[in-house]
């Protein structure tokens, strides 16, 4: 019994150290049953979790590839329209965009949960809360912390305050290994250049996990509002490219065309699509950034 409970006071405590903020994910996870201690229910984001979802909606791709990560996709009922990986969640019902979800036809299936990581609107909220349906949102991350978190929080979901997170965390750890550049390569100084052509700031996630590969000369901007006029004085050793983009769009302007990194073609590309939607495949991407890297350097 006394381990029990010791074991329930290292969850609770180390839980609380998660970040919050803009969607770095748990913001409170405590106990609410008094006496003998167990898994459920508990609060997470403000939300009473009552016991194990057995039918979920996910409205989250990145989410929804998460809880297969984590072991548990056959609980998925109904999916976003985006959400299309693994392939065997196509088998799951459609129910529109995670922006604009068929509220009506969620609340006729009856989930246990839904679970998105887009706001849903209140009234939407109080007509499934009234179907005595569970949402839980948890928000994209900007963090690697709240990366981490929302692989804990999915393994909190499915199994509960004593071996959840350790689930969760269990998943995430080969990850994190690939996300810490366990070969040591140093790009020096870069900027990412995403859409619109536009420069990730040091609180995106992009910068968040680029900056384990170099150093994001955006890293005091915020958002994608770096002036890119202030390169012709701090040039990048690297650009690092978002896939959709190619050497003829960087020349279409004016200050890019005339980077170091553009004429030397110092440039790596990377498909965004694994900071869109982070699941375990954003170290797909890492690898190819490694790859790349080795090949030019070797030239």
């Amino acid at each position: 019994m006394k381990k029990i409970f010791v074991l329930l006071l290292i969850v609770v405590l180390a839980l609380c150290g998660c970040s919050n903020g803009n969607g770095d994910n748990i913001d409170t996870v405590t106990t609410t049953q008094p006496g003998e201690p167990m898994p459920y229910p508990f609060t997470i984001n403000g939300v009473e979790v009552k016991k194990q979802p057995e039918r979920v909606v996910c409205l989250s791709p990145a989410i929804a590839e998460i809880i297969y990560e984590v072991g548990y996709g056959d609980k998925i009922i109904a999916r976003s329209s985006y959400c299309d990986y693994p392939t065997d969640i196509l088998a799951a019902e459609d129910v529109g965009s995670s922006a604009n979800p068929d509220i009506n036809r969620i609340t006729d299936l009856m989930p246990d949960m839904v679970i998105t990581s887009s706001p849903i609107a209140s009234k939407d909220l109080f007509t499934m809360e009234q179907a005595g349906i569970t949402t839980v949102m948890i928000p994209a991350p900007t963090t690697l912390e709240g990366f981490s978190s929302i692989y804990t929080s999915v393994g909190l979901i499915f199994e509960g305050m004593f071996t959840g997170a350790d689930k969760g965390n269990e998943v995430y750890s080969s990850i994190s290994e690939q996300l810490g550049n366990p070969d040591k390569i140093d790009i020096g100084k870069f900027i990412y250049i995403t859409e619109n052509i536009s420069v990730a700031g040091g609180d995106t996630f992009e910068s968040a996990v680029l900056s384990n590969f170099g150093t994001n000369i955006a890293q005091n901007s915020s958002g994608y509002e770096y002036d890119i006029n202030k390169l012709a004085e701090n040039q990048p050793d690297y650009i690092i490219l978002n896939d959709k983009f190619t050497t003829e769009d960087l020349a279409e302007s004016e200050v890019l065309s005339q980077l170091n990194a553009v004429t030397e073609n110092k440039i790596i590309y990377v498909d965004n699509t694994f900071f869109e939607r982070p699941s375990s495949r954003i170290t797909q991407m890492l690898k190819k950034l490694t790859d790349d890297y080795k090949a030019q350097t070797l030239n």
